[in-house]
């Protein structure tokens, strides 16, 4: 391998943030030029040595310190040594990132919302060492694209990772200061891998509609019934036990494992029993007659056969959990006397003429 008179990186443009000299047969007495907006880091089997500043260093055996105590610990004498040198660009950069992210479970059901986002980092290498073990010795990296592809994927995951611990109800009512509190999140981070974070700027944060509506008490309240109400539909007839009279009562504690730990909030270490008002969908501890928001009785809710496969649900329901028959029949007009009477019905209640 020939021996290297002089390194010096010329052709980088103003994106790249550092290149790599891979396999150089350096000798006491060859030069490294570095530019003003650089450093020339010297590197050896994943390890970062001696860092060069701006201006034209000749290599001698004291200003390679570190990398010629390990040239000696090797048993490797004379004037030629190997290495690698990687210079590194201080000046600033920018990398855009943008993503899908969750709230951490919200509220008794623990609703959980998908969330966009998107913005930019401003950044700059700090520590050249640092930087270079980090991206060169630890994740191989040989060029540019390798560090932003890298750069962009720690972004996001350190914002996908900080918003998964912040509720919805949080993060409708504080956004910016929660996005305040994920960008310092990113910028100690960055720090331990040799970047400095000059800013960080969220543009947009995406919050679905239905969030929105979850995070106010009438959205969270609808939702909790509308939750219940389509497990109660997915019940068997005769299935459930006492999850399904849960559902008919309107307690919303024996619903199943999930259901039942969604609707039992934490009190002094023990689960707390609820009744939901089927009217406004409140929370009533177990044991209330009445509806401490609306006033409406929390008495247990009826059952009615469906008339079509007979099933037991709910007088409240539309509709057939297990068959999806209409539980209300539509009524039809005697066409003698006018009375009205169900739509089962082959004659009239009143006169006695045939309906059909």
């Amino acid at each position: 391998m020939p021996i290297v008179e002089k390194v010096s990186w010329d052709f980088g443009g103003a994106e790249d943030i550092a290149y790599r000299f891979p396999k150089l047969s350096l000798k006491y007495g060859s030069q490294v030029v570095v530019k003003e907006n650089q450093w020339a880091v010297f590197f050896r089997d994943g390890k970062a040595y001696d860092v060069f500043g701006p201006g034209r260093h000749t290599i001698t055996s004291k200003n390679i310190p570190l990398l010629t105590g390990i040239l000696k610990a090797l048993k490797i004498i004379g004037d030629i040594f190997e290495c690698e040198v990687v210079f590194v660009s201080n000046s600033q950069f920018r990398a855009n990132f943008g993503g899908q992210a969750y709230s951490a479970p919200s509220g008794p059901i623990k609703y959980q919302a998908e969330l966009g986002y998107f913005g930019y980092l401003l950044y700059k290498v700090e520590d050249p060492k640092l930087f270079v073990v980090e991206f060169f010795g630890n994740r191989g990296a040989s060029t540019s694209g390798d560090i932003e592809r890298y750069i962009r994927g720690f972004i996001n995951e350190r914002v996908i990772d900080d918003f998964a611990h912040y509720d919805i109800f949080t993060l409708v009512k504080n956004v910016d200061e929660t996005t305040d509190k994920v960008a310092l999140k990113i910028r100690d981070e960055a720090a331990r891998i040799g970047l400095k974070v000059i800013d960080t700027v969220f543009e947009g944060i995406k919050i679905p509609e239905e969030a929105r509506r979850f995070a106010s008490g009438m959205g969270q309240q609808a939702m909790a019934m509308q939750y219940m109400k389509e497990t109660a539909a997915a019940l068997p007839e005769g299935g459930g036990g006492a999850a399904a009279a849960g559902v008919g009562a309107g307690v919303g504690i024996a619903m199943g494992t999930t259901l039942g730990q969604a609707m039992q909030p934490q009190a002094r270490g023990a689960p707390q029993q609820l009744v939901v008002c089927q009217s406004c969908g409140a929370q009533n501890p177990v044991g209330t007659k009445f509806c401490g928001s609306c006033g409406k009785s929390l008495a247990p809710v009826p059952k009615v056969k469906c008339p079509k496969c007979g099933a037991e649900v709910p007088s409240t329901m539309k509709f057939c959990g297990k068959c999806g028959s209409p539980l209300k029949p539509e009524e039809i007009k005697c066409p003698k006397c006018k009375t009205k009477n169900p739509a089962t019905s082959k004659f009239c209640s009143s006169c006695g003429a045939k309906l059909h």
